[in-house]
């Protein structure tokens, strides 16, 4: 019995280090195209396209405009440095803020998942 102690230990930590070499869940490409958030609607959606003018003040700094996924939802972030508030420009497809939607901005930030970024640039 002692003598099988270490093929035990082996195949033991085998098993743990397999399990954490699955691959995470994706998203598909198709399923970013189908969001409510593109490029084109940062142009054409009236209020994507007020707070993309907010921040593309002279002197704004730093904007990085980035879809999120959250608990199977597309999110749209207008990433600054210089905000003091940075959940209140988290939005979801109707424009509703994480605020408006009471979701906690850590839960979010921690459950969050970054799919593609739209812009970055400094202004």
């Amino acid at each position: 019995m002692i003598k099988y102690i270490p093929a035990i230990a082996i195949l033991v930590s085998f098993l743990v280090s397999a399990q954490m070499c699955t691959p995470k869940q994706e998203l598909n490409p198709v399923e970013i195209n189908t969001s409510c958030f593109t490029q084109e609607s940062l142009k054409n959606v009236s209020w994507q396209k007020d707070q993309l003018t907010f921040f593309q003040q002279p002197k704004s700094g730093p904007l990085r405009v980035v879809v999120n996924y959250y608990n199977n939802e597309y999110f749209l972030t207008y990433e600054n440095g210089y905000v003091s508030s940075p959940m209140s420009y988290i939005f979801d497809c109707s424009g509703n803020s994480l605020g408006k939607r009471g979701i906690n901005y850590n839960v979010f930030t921690s459950g969050s998942k970054e799919v593609v970024t739209l812009l970055e640039g400094k202004y």
